[in-house]
């Protein structure tokens, strides 16, 4: 069975280059992640997440500082076009202590609360 999943596209804008560099190698681990690019400053990063993760890309969005370090934040949803993430292809395994990006799903605020953790590590929380 296919899960279901929303495509969010972020366009950020770091303080400086190496920053939105560091974003980007960071970004680009994730397992939601589809691609993650810079030039210059600018961020672009396209997402496949699970639905009830809606409101991660709305916080980034919402707290771009706070969140991974942007200037600034602007997060559109797709509603004809479609992508897959190594997470939507079932490619993710709940093994890691530390997700990919180099968070920690223990230390998170959202956790438990909003969230079910980093699909690639073992604080996941599975509705299966």
């Amino acid at each position: 069975m296919e899960k279901k999943h929303i495509i969010g596209i972020l366009i950020g804008e770091a303080p400086s280059f190496e920053k939105a560099k560091s974003i980007v190698e960071n970004g680009s681990r994730c397992p939601y992640s589809v691609t993650y690019l810079n030039s210059g400053r600018t961020i672009i990063g396209v997402s496949v997440i699970p639905p009830d993760h809606k409101w991660w890309l709305e916080w980034v969005e919402e707290h771009p500082e706070d969140t991974i370090g942007l200037s600034c934040v602007e997060v559109f949803f797709t509603k004809k076009v479609d992508a897959s993430s190594p997470w939507s292809r079932g490619e993710v395994e709940p093994l890691m202590e530390i997700s990919p990006c180099g968070s920690s799903c223990e230390k998170c605020p959202q956790y438990h609360k909003v969230c079910k953790g980093c699909p690639a590590t073992r604080f996941y929380v599975s509705d299966v």
